[in-house]
């Protein structure tokens, strides 16, 4: 589940914008024996945006800088978070689209890890497919 902020342009006619993703979700990974493990993670991420075409395009490019809590620590076969908090880093494009271009689809990577604060802090990536709507 994602909830977009309103946007904050830098400006009259910036192509330049920043907007929090709050963010609801659940991850299921192998478990021990063959068995499936759900996380629970919420957090947020704060997303800045810079339209093409000065603006006035449909295509986007973004990046961003966040914090997320799971629910239990992160554990699989072949990796395993230290704590229930990380931090997360996300790059990606897109493209809105509808009445007002309230709808948009884009394409993320996004890295998830704890950055040191303790050890083992082996981190998870995503690429991910995204559709937003604002109300």
């Amino acid at each position: 589940m994602l909830l977009p902020s309103a946007w904050i342009p830098f400006g009259a006619g910036s192509p330049w914008s920043l907007h929090w993703d709050l963010l609801l979700s659940q991850w299921r990974a192998p478990g021990p024996a063959g068995s499936w493990r759900d996380h629970v993670r919420i957090g947020g991420i704060a997303v800045l945006r810079r339209a093409f075409g000065g603006g006035n395009s449909p295509r986007f490019a973004e990046a961003g800088l966040g914090a997320t809590v799971l629910d239990r620590k992160y554990v699989t076969p072949t990796r395993a978070f230290s704590s229930h908090f990380q931090f997360t880093e996300v790059i990606g494009i897109g493209r809105r689209f509808g009445t007002n271009r309230a709808h948009e689809v884009s394409v993320r990577y996004q890295h998830f890890s704890n950055a040191g604060i303790e050890k083992p802090n082996l981190g998870e990536n995503f690429l991910r497919l995204r559709y937003a709507m604002r109300f």
